[in-house]
Formats: C-alpha cells, sequence, structure tokens
C-alpha cells in the first residue's frame, strides 16, 4: 500500500509536492487516486517522478555512471537545487516511509522510518558520508553496517542492500521491486507482446478473463493465440505456477484466518508474501530466458477478418488497451501499486470506465490493489470516477504557474 508520494525539484515539479492517497488523515488509502490537469500542467512529471524514485532504488548501484552524479532531472530554471523523493508505504504489513535527496555531485541525504504502532523508529539515516543506524536495528545481525563502506556517494544504500540482501532493508527494497509498477512514455510492441504473453501463459483463467476484458472493449479482438512453452522450460513453468497458485491460497488464508496465520508462523516461520513475491520473480525471469530464445509467439485473431494479427499490426487504442490489461489484473491479483500515465489516451471514457471499476469494486479488488492514473479528459472523472459517494477515489489537479512551474492540489 501507497500512502503518500512527495517529490521536490523534479522537472516542472519545482517546488515540494506531495500526493496522499489515504482518505481523510486515515491509514486507509483509496483504490483509485486520479490526476487531471490539462495539456502540458505537468501530469506525466509526476508519474515520472514516480517512476525515477523506483528506479534510483533499483538501478543506481547497478545502472548508474560511478564516475558521475546521480541521475536527476531537475527543473530547468533550478538545476543546482537538490531533488527529493519521499514515499510513505507498507511493506510486509509494516509501514514505512524512505526518502532521498540528490544533488549534482552525490546523494546528500537518505532515510528509512518505521512505524509499528505509530510509533517512528529508524532504521538509517544518511547524512553525505555518515551513516546512522537506528538503536532498535542490531547492525551486526542484520548487515547494515557491513554495507555502509561499500556505498558510493552517488548511489543509495537501499538499492546496495537489495543487490546484497540485508535482511532489515529487504522489504523495503522488495516493495519498490515487486509491489510498484509504473507504466509511461510511448508503448513497446515487443514488451507489450512480452508481459502480454507472461500473463496469459500463467493459467487458463488468467487467458480468459483478459479475453473477456478484450471483447468487452469491442475493438473487434475475438481472440488471442499464444505459442506453446518451450518443452526446455516447459516444465518448470508449471512446477512454479503451482507453487504459486499453492502459495497464493495459504496467503488467502492468512488474511482471512488469523489462528491459520500464527500456527503457520509459529510451525514454519516463513514469511508467506516475501516467499510468494520471490517465486513470482523467479517465474518472470524463467519465462523472459524462454522469450529471449525462442519469442512470445502471440497473434490476435478479429472478427470477420481470416488471417490473425501480429501486436505491431494493431490500431494505437489496441495497443494501449493490451498495455494496460495485463499490469491490472497482475495489480489486482497481487495488491500492487499501478501508476498509469494519460490512462484515458486513444480509448473510450466507457472502456476507461469499466477498467477504473475493476479497482473501485471490492468483489474485484479483494487485495487491496492501487491504481493512480492521469488523465486530461474531466468527462473521465466526472463520470464517477473521482470522488464517489463511497469515497473509492480522490480527485487531485495539476496546474501550471505564471512560473513555469506546476502545483498539485486536492480537488
Amino acid at each position: 500500500m501507497l500512502r503518500s508520494f512527495q517529490v521536490t525539484n523534479h522537472r516542472s515539479l519545482a517546488d515540494e509536492q506531495e500526493l496522499r492517497l489515504t482518505k481523510g488523515s486515515g491509514p486507509v488509502a483509496v483504490p483509485v487516486t486520479a490526476v487531471h490537469g490539462g495539456a502540458a500542467a505537468g501530469k506525466t512529471n509526476l508519474i515520472d517522478a514516480l517512476a525515477q524514485m523506483r528506479d534510483a532504488v533499483l538501478h543506481s548501484v547497478t545502472g548508474w555512471d560511478p564516475y558521475a552524479g546521480p541521475v536527476r532531472a531537475p527543473h530547468l530554471g533550478f538545476p543546482d537545487r537538490p531533488s527529493e523523493f519521499v514515499a510513505a508505504f507498507v511493506a510486509e504489513g509494516v509501514p514505512y516511509t524512505y526518502g532521498f535527496r540528490l544533488d549534482n555531485a552525490d546523494v546528500s541525504a537518505e532515510w528509512l522510518h518505521t512505524h509499528p504502532r505509530s510509533r517512528k523508529r529508524i532504521v538509517f539515516e544518511r547524512s553525505g558520508e555518515q551513516i546512522k543506524i537506528g538503536p532498535m536495528f542490531d547492525a551486526a545481525r542484520y548487515g547494515i553496517a557491513a554495507l555502509v563502506p561499500l556505498v558510493r556517494p552517488n548511489a543509495l544504500l537501499l538499492s546496495l542492500a537489495g543487490q546484497m540482501y540485508s535482511d532489515a532493508l529487504v522489504p523495503a527494497y522488495r516493495w519498490f521491486e515487486s509491489m510498484l509498477e509504473v507504466q509511461h512514455g510511448p508503448a513497446d510492441p515487443d514488451g507489450v507482446a512480452h508481459r502480454l504473453g507472461s500473463h496469459l501463459s500463467r493459467s487458463p483463467e488468467n487467458a480468459a478473463r483478459l479475453l473477456t476484458l478484450l471483447r468487452t472493449a469491442e475493438l473487434g479482438i475475438a481472440d488471442l493465440l499464444i505459442a506453446e512453452n518451450d518443452p526446455m522450460y516447459a516444465d518448470y513453468l508449471r512446477e512454479l505456477d503451482a507453487d504459486i497458485a499453492a502459495l497464493g491460497k495459504q496467503v488467502e488464508l492468512c488474511a482471512t484466518s488469523p489462528g491459520y496465520a500464527d500456527q503457520l508462523l509459529r510451525g514454519t516461520g516463513v514469511l508467506l508474501d516475501r516467499e510468494l513475491t520471490n517465486l513470482r520473480a523467479a517465474r518472470d525471469a524463467l519465462y523472459a530466458r524462454m522469450v529471449a530464445r525462442r519469442g512470445v509467439g502471440l497473434r490476435l485473431v478479429h472478427d470477420g477478418v481470416p488471417n490473425s494479427f501480429e501486436i505491431g499490426d494493431e490500431s494505437s487504442a489496441t495497443l494501449s488497451l493490451l498495455r494496460v490489461l495485463p499490469a491490472m489484473l497482475d495489480a489486482l491479483d497481487a495488491g500492487r501499486v499501478l501508476a498509469v500515465d494519460d490512462i484515458g489516451a486513444r480509448l473510450p471514457a466507457a472502456e476507461i470506465d469499466r477498467l477504473i471499476q475493476l479497482f473501485q469494486n471490492p468483489q474485484t479488488n479483494s487485495h487491496g490493489a492501487q491504481l493512480i492514473c492521469t488523465t486530461d479528459n474531466r468527462a473521465l472523472i466526472d463520470r464517477g470516477n473521482g470522488r464517489s459517494l463511497h469515497t473509492r477515489s480522490s480527485v487531485w489537479q495539476v496546474r501550471r504557474t505564471g512560473h513555469g512551474t506546476s502545483e498539485l492540489a486536492p480537488v
């Protein structure tokens, strides 16, 4: 669950802006947060900032140039001011606040706090080259102290901890890796095909559900064809899918039966959510290796057309829907946070309405998934996808000021 996101000095978001995803001052997050604004108001920059924070956590150690400054995109009017990103979220049942500040040369600050029973506890706080480990965490046991001499001035400690699997920091790292997805920028047909094929290949139920949604969109798609799994990988994928399904049932039992959860924890000490995340990541990695070897083999059948289509032959509207559907369904299944820029692009408002209702409806969103979406089409919000009577959504507006900056405010 994502509770709030703050950003300062990223593209047009020059001053500190905060997006809150909870109802009032309470801890319960709304399932849909819609961000509305006119053309060039800064909506995309907000989603891009969330993507930038995730990318920094996952790739600052392995992807950033060790001899250059941190990767950032400050407002062109304030290139020497630092950029700051802060997220408040819940990982493995524990509330966290994580943030970092970047200047042109280094990571000038970084911090991770937990909030059990609404009490702040410092995991670590970093200021320049000095890193303080909180008194509630045994540095020798968790290995945080061992990482301190290894972290580069222009990389994040949390990023290094994720690579080195430092146990105290793994829940926060894995939340960014596995529980947050951001879709922005132009759709890549090969990437869309890969994601779609992976989703379809997991189970017949996945394929049936996705195909039903595609048919109701009235884009002329009658069926989806996908090549059978490569025999070299098929047995391994089948075993992983069976393990994921079995573990998923255990997680659901734990969520609905506290007694079962206590018994399981006493008997095995296994963190089921983490193990489920690991299995899903292993499945994705194995599927990616198979696709790299022989391709996805995806074709689409249209009503009244004898020959099937490749995904690159589809219209921009169809490609947009094929991109967002698997991400939405995966988010609903796993309780993820999905951020989508310009969700109304090229699709009818009625179709976007149906997709958003998947998150608003407790029956289709039983795992607490969240959708953050931007749009310049106010009709999408006025159709009931904004502040509904049951507060299933919240609405924010981005506007451009006379100083060339963007401001975010609740509506």
